[in-house]
């Protein structure tokens, strides 16, 4: 079994992962205060649901193809949805 092509999927397990974490705590957060209307469907969407479809959309590929003799374009697939943080980043702190 090889290890290095699994090393960027792993990367990306952790960055999207985290984000779904840290999603996940901060609805828990807003529902603690029970303020009327949030968290709303949006939200939900953006910081909890979002990540997790960018997790299986990130390792499923990634991993399935790192043990073919294709390992090139799952290292590849991994470094672009691991670039996709970028752009999701800018509206996950609140703007540019």
């Amino acid at each position: 079994m090889k290890l290095a092509p699994l090393i960027l999927p792993v990367i990306n397990a952790v960055v999207w992962g985290g984000l779904s974490w840290m999603g996940r705590g901060g609805i828990a957060y807003i529902e603690s205060q029970h303020a009327p209307g949030y968290p709303n469907l949006g939200q939900i969407q953006f910081y909890l649901a979002f990540p997790l479809l960018m997790l299986s959309v990130a390792l499923v590929p990634a991993v399935l193809l790192s043990q073919t003799k294709w390992s090139v374009f799952g290292s590849l697939w991994s470094v672009l949805t691991l670039l996709a943080v970028i752009p999701y980043l800018f509206y996950y702190g609140g703007g540019v």
